[in-house]
């Protein structure tokens, strides 16, 4: 099923019932799942449970790998809109790719973690995980990958911070284009990539599968045109909307170590 298949259903159904659905629109942009529902089993050693502290108070439990002795980079992953912070954990490590830090962020609501998600709230998480990055590994480079939803999230912290790279995986133009015209004067979350990415000024890698079922691929192209010359399109051949990172890593790695080198003033890594 579809990531948005509950959100593009319920509100498919406007055409009969507006009234019905007005409400809870919002809500069905979250599909969190509870870790007690949740089974990975890791390649290697699984990543430590780790919390940070969001600024109203609640307590999030994300993962950690920490970065090899040697190793000054660390990449904090927001995932999409369903699952919690294991499932990413699980298809993130791909990413510890030469010893790098891997960080999983999760949001108030997913998994075990407190709190009703939002578009508001879930910033506010990926401020504390952006905090809690610095505080673990304060003189290492930091970099943001977000998949679907967390692309939206990523490209919101990249404009906010300062950052060494930026990649996201399906991500979309903004929430409301993933929904039917009828609905969307109702959708009130906006996470629109399409009016922050021109903030972000870090190297910025824009991936999407060339056949993702969710997204569709028109929506990277309209993102590379409202971005600026950080921008870089990666298209996934035959790719979905998710696309297994084992065989993706070392290339992002590489790809933002050549972008980030060949900005003006970049120092030697």
């Amino acid at each position: 099923m579809s990531l948005f298949a509950p959100l593009l259903l319920g509100l498919g159904l406007l055409s009969l019932a507006t009234s019905a659905v007005a409400g809870p629109v919002s809500s069905q942009v979250y599909q969190p799942v509870s870790l007690a529902d949740t089974n990975v089993e890791f390649r290697g050693e699984p990543p430590q449970a780790i919390t940070a502290q969001t600024a109203d108070g609640l307590t999030l439990e994300g993962a950690y790998w920490p970065p090899a002795e040697c190793v000054d980079q660390v990449v904090i992953v927001f995932h999409g809109n369903s699952y919690n912070h294991m499932v990413s954990a699980y298809r993130a490590e791909p990413l510890r790719a030469g010893g790098r830090g891997v960080l999983i962020a999760s949001y108030r609501g997913y998994g075990d973690n407190p709190g009703k998600p939002s578009e508001a709230g879930l910033y506010a998480d990926a401020e504390a995980w952006i905090a809690k990055a610095q505080e673990l590994a304060p003189d290492s480079r930091l970099y943001l990958f977000g998949f679907s939803l967390g692309g939206a999230v990523a490209v919101e912290m990249a404009a906010r911070h300062e950052v060494s790279g930026v990649a996201t995986m399906g991500a979309f133009t903004r929430l409301r284009d993933m929904v039917p015209k009828i609905a969307r004067a109702l959708v009130t979350e906006r996470y629109d990539n399409l009016a922050r990415i021109a903030a972000v000024e870090e190297p910025l890698l824009l991936m999407h599968g060339t056949k993702d079922e969710v997204v569709d691929p028109k929506a990277v192209a309209k993102l590379e045109a409202a971005g600026g010359p950080n921008v870089v399109r990666v298209n996934l051949t035959g790719g979905g909307h998710w696309v297994p990172l084992d065989g993706l890593a070392p290339r992002i790695w590489d790809q933002w170590e050549k972008l980030e080198a060949a900005r003006p003033g970049a120092a030697a890594p």
